[in-house]
């Protein structure tokens, strides 16, 4: 009888020690079926990954890669985990994805109220005694004086930052462009000055250009591409690894595979020629969703930018980090994410760059006279704040270099006017359908010229035209700083600029 029972208790035990080691082979096929975390250490030790693509079977022989990712950051905590995408990691901190998230049924995605409902720039930092300027009612008084630009606001008489000569350049070429609406906005990156702000049909589409209307498209890269760097110490000739094309993202080529990656950029080739692929695999894997949001708002989207103008708010809206997919998350960073950007934001995005990472607030007032002549107002120049490093900055020059000597921009700008300066001219372009009128095409180029200058300018100009018109933004762009160019060379155009 006693032996009975021993035998029983025994079997009891075998039994559940089989449940328990299949519960756990479950767990583990479960993993790497789902793409589940596996945190693998958080002592802070590194971990190498000495996998070298050696292959497991899972479940009914099917052959699967088992990828080791290190996902550690400069953070005190660090975290290795594998097969998974830093879809949620803060800037200060990472954090692991929640493993439910893979056993749910899909979700629709919620977004952040649009910003713009909420922001916009009223009295923010400048303090004048006619508030803030209405750009149209202020561009349809214009008029040019002794070099200078003025007009009239709230019975002020207003000294306008505006630079007659680019002004006139950027109004040209936008006019002779057959197009939809256009719009140039030109900056002084050191001041904040702008120096023209220029729309298509004259003054009666000057909306234009203090209004978000159009996707910023890659221009997002920009933002993303200082997160990588400053996140990750990426550096311009860094090769990325990806598969499916530069173009769209489909059948999963976000995620990274090494046994199927065969294609291969540098860090600066997939910015010069905006690789939507590779920065898709840069999102997800070096910058995560909370560090794209905490970026994209050091750049001033979804913030109300300071001026003495009125500006719509840029937006960057981003999924729910509780219901986000790695593939809303390569999209935001690749350009493909619910955006909308101004055209003197987008000129703002290089200015930042160019003044080794500081982002000035822009103004278009420089003085204001009362009725009897006397001067009552004179602006000063006003930091908005540091947005990178003046090491991040200087990358990120060197990828925008790229995008004039090798990508997007490489035949427009090798065209007579800027042809021998195309290796001191940055930019990033932008293109991407309207979500809502699938017939109209937006194109962008922010750039900067030239880049080691101490009258470098940095411009932002958006086209929207059909889908098969042959003039982008990059065109525009190039002929009015074929023009300006000319005019920086020039001893009288230095002193006015200095002055």
């Amino acid at each position: 009888m006693k032996f009975g029972i021993i035998k029983y208790i025994k079997l009891i035990f075998l039994i559940v020690i089989s449940f328990l080691i299949c519960d756990l082979i479950s767990l583990e096929t479960y993993a790497q079926n789902k793409n589940v975390t596996i945190l693998y250490s958080q002592n802070g030790k590194k971990i190498k990954n000495n996998s070298k693509n050696k292959r497991k079977k899972i479940g009914k022989g099917k052959k699967r890669r088992a990828r080791e990712e290190n996902f550690a950051r400069t953070d005190a905590k660090t975290i290795y985990v594998t097969a998974q995408p830093v879809l949620f990691s803060a800037y200060n901190g990472s954090s692991l994805i929640n493993q439910n998230r893979f056993n749910q049924a899909p979700i629709k995605v919620k977004a952040f109220t649009d910003p713009r409902e909420a922001l916009n720039n009223n009295g923010v930092a400048f303090s004048t005694p006619f508030g803030q300027i209405d750009w149209p009612e202020v561009a349809s008084k214009i008029f040019f004086k002794n070099g200078k630009t003025y007009s009239y606001f709230k019975g002020y008489k207003l000294e306008l930052t505006i630079d007659p000569q680019l002004q006139d350049a950027s109004e040209k070429y936008l006019t002779q462009t057959k197009i939809l609406t256009g719009s140039t906005a030109i900056i002084d990156p050191k001041t904040g000055k702008i120096l023209a702000l220029s729309q298509n049909g004259g003054n009666r589409n000057a909306i234009i250009s203090v209004s978000s209307r159009a996707p910023a498209a890659s221009l997002m890269k920009i933002v993303t591409a200082s997160a990588a760097i400053e996140k990750r110490n990426l550096n311009p000739y860094d090769e990325i690894s990806f598969r499916g094309g530069c173009g769209n993202l489909r059948n999963g080529n976000w995620l990274a595979d090494p046994a199927r990656d065969n294609q291969h950029l540098t860090f600066a080739k997939a910015f010069g020629s905006s690789c939507n692929t590779a920065f898709a695999r840069i999102a997800l894997y070096d910058v995560g969703l909370s560090s794209l949001k905490y970026y994209a708002e050091r750049f001033m989207f979804n913030k109300p930018i300071p001026s003495d103008v009125k500006l719509q708010t840029s937006m960057f809206l981003l999924p729910d980090p509780d219901t986000a997919t790695p593939q809303e998350v390569a999209e935001a960073g690749a350009g493909f994410g619910a955006t909308k950007l101004n055209p003197v934001h987008a000129a703002l995005l290089s200015a930042a760059i160019n003044n080794k990472g500081i982002m000035m607030a822009p103004y278009l007032v420089e003085a204001a006279f009362n009725t009897e002549g006397k001067e009552v107002y004179r602006a000063k120049p006003i930091q908005i704040g540091k947005i990178v490093s003046p090491q991040t900055a200087l990358k990120v020059e060197t990828l925008m270099l790229a995008t004039i000597a090798t990508g997007t921009s490489r035949r427009t700008f090798h065209k007579a006017g800027t042809r021998a300066d195309a290796d001191e001219i940055g930019g990033k372009t932008g293109t991407l359908l309207d979500p809502e009128n699938r017939d109209v095409l937006y194109t962008w180029f922010s750039g900067i010229a030239p880049l080691n200058s101490p009258n470098s300018i940095a411009i932002g100009t958006v086209i929207a035209s059909p889908q098969n018109w042959v003039i982008r933004a990059s065109s525009v762009a190039q002929t009015t700083l074929a023009d300006y160019l000319k005019l920086e060379r020039s001893d009288g155009r230095v002193a006015s600029r200095n002055n």
